[in-house]
């Protein structure tokens, strides 16, 4: 009440006022306050130009008028919804226009995943998932075919086995099936189990699998006995969430058996997280060492090791032309801050570094936000990393895939049992 008191008398005192100045006696003559009143005109329809352009330009800036905006995507969108002459599914056709807006970036790193797929990709990377335990794929002809069994799982126990091909899975036939619509098949939430029939060697056969958490190992290791030296070798599928506790496992199993040097295999190791690779080369580089860099588009970061751990023994890792990024970064960290041997052919050369955001929808996009570099500052971004022994896989490998073939493994365990 006390405010609007003291607005009223200020109001009462404008208004006296106001009334004075209507009431004194002006020098202005008639035809110079026509003037006046022409100039206020004029100056009104400039500001409102100005304010009209200035609001043109504000609608092109935001993308409303522009060609290659929003609107114009909704345009076509539309279009081809409403005026397309067959229906079109409009999942589709999003899933189609998100995937043309990454793929126009030119970078083959960045990609979209759909939600089966994100689904797929979570289940690796984290290693573990629900299921039998089996890895398929489709062969030349369009069959599915078992391509690995996980050690330990169910399909395991049952006795699935490599190369088996997959006929049905709960009595559908997977003829014409891909792979993701198999998987779907045999993760079905209503049922405990799985029936898998397959056909091996000609002979039909079918096992009721149970379902269960599988947990992906993505390390290996036993030991060579080569010049009186026990060489222990340890081989990384990939570098999931879980593959750093299993390396370490599998590393400190192998130095109580005294081995006098090391065989890291990550050929055809595609890459994984790098906390992964970065906590493995934590264990054998020497405290305040670069185990790599990162460089964005405003710095570069020096990652040095902050932990008192290190090994000393000789180590050689193995490496081909499917060795990318996680595995190129352990293979480079190591041979230039710990003086490590690379055996093997020229890696992939993938010097960029990824992240993942999950949409609404359930699915993925991944997508570039830096490079990395190698201790020394060098970046092998599309022509991978040198061997320090070059050596190409022999035929005998590639007619008949056993150790004994593998020429690469035999010389990096001469290498390393050398030093």
């Amino acid at each position: 009440m006390k405010d609007k008191k003291i607005n009223q008398k200020e109001e009462k005192k404008y208004n006296s006022k106001s009334k004075n100045f209507l009431n004194r006696k002006t020098d202005f003559k008639v035809y110079e306050l026509m003037i006046f009143a022409l100039l206020i005109i004029i100056l009104s329809i400039s500001l409102t130009l100005v304010s009209v352009k200035s609001f043109s330009y504000s609608k092109i800036k935001t993308g409303t008028t522009k060609s290659g905006t929003i609107k114009e995507f909704n345009e076509v969108y539309n279009l081809i919804i409403n005026d397309y002459y067959k229906k079109v599914d409009k999942k589709t056709l999003i899933n189609g226009a998100i995937n043309g807006m990454l793929e126009s970036l030119g970078d083959l790193h960045t990609s979209y995943f759909n939600k089966n797929e994100t689904e797929n990709f979570d289940e690796v990377m984290n290693g573990s998932y629900e299921g039998i335990g089996a890895e398929i794929s489709l062969d030349a002809n369009g069959n599915v075919i078992v391509t690995s069994v996980f050690k330990n799982s169910p399909a395991a126990i049952v006795g699935l086995k490599f190369n088996d091909k997959i006929i049905s899975v709960n009595g559908k036939s997977t003829n014409g099936m891909s792979t993701a619509e198999v998987v779907t098949l045999i993760k079905d939430k209503d049922k405990k189990t799985a029936k898998v029939k397959i056909n091996r060697d000609g002979e039909d056969l079918e096992f009721e699998i149970e379902k269960r958490i599988v947990v992906i190992e993505s390390v290996e290791s036993k030991t060579y006995d080569i010049n009186n030296k026990k060489i222990g070798y340890v081989a990384i599928n990939n570098f999931a969430n879980n593959t750093y506790d299993q390396f370490r496992e599998n590393i400190e199993s192998l130095e109580k058996e005294n081995i006098d040097g090391l065989v890291i295999d990550v050929r055809g190791n595609s890459g994984g997280y790098l906390h992964s690779v970065t906590d493995m080369l934590d264990m054998f580089l020497p405290k305040g060492s670069i185990s790599y860099q990162i460089a964005d588009k405003k710095s570069t970061y020096k990652y040095t090791v902050s932990t008192s751990e290190s090994r000393n023994y000789p180590v050689a890792v193995l490496v081909n032309k499917a060795s990318a990024s996680a595995s190129e970064i352990l293979a480079i960290g190591l041979m230039e801050s710990y003086g490590a041997d690379v055996v093997g052919t020229y890696t992939y050369g993938k010097g960029t570094v990824q992240t993942t955001k999950k949409l609404d929808s359930g699915g993925m996009i991944k997508y570039t936000i830096q490079k990395w570099l190698s201790p020394k500052g060098n970046w092998i971004n599309d022509v991978g990393v040198k061997p320090t022994v070059e050596i190409e896989l022999s035929s005998d490998y590639e007619k008949n895939p056993c150790e004994q073939n593998d020429n690469q493994l035999k010389k990096a365990l001469e290498v390393v049992s050398n030093k």
